[in-house]
């Protein structure tokens, strides 16, 4: 299941080590693009990319708009799904990786 590694990567697990973290800005379109990858001791690869925007709206501050991609990149022969998750803020993932952690 793919949030148990979304938690693992979370937590800072001992499971996991990160492998590459990269930062591009882009100040015309005013985004931050970051994309960590982890390798895990199975050998899956996870990578994250989120963009993030730095002009500073009055919206909702308790948990602002950051887009946010999860996606398995090398597989081990487990079967793990999704294999991409997408979501549209810190707040989106954390419900998901509740509701996923009640659903084990």
């Amino acid at each position: 299941m793919l949030a148990r590694y979304l938690s693992a990567v979370i937590n800072n697990s001992a499971q996991c080590i990160m492998i590459s973290d990269n930062n591009g800005h882009d100040p015309l379109s005013e985004v931050i693009t970051r994309t960590r990858t982890w390798q895990f001791r199975d050998g899956v690869i996870l990578m994250c990319t989120e963009e993030i925007e730095t002009a500073v709206y009055d919206g909702d501050s308790q948990c602002p708009e950051q887009w946010i991609v999860w996606e398995l990149i090398e597989f081990s022969n487990e079967s793990i799904s999704p294999q991409r998750k997408e979501f549209f803020s810190i707040c989106q993932q954390n419900f998901w990786l509740k509701m996923q952690a009640g659903c084990e």
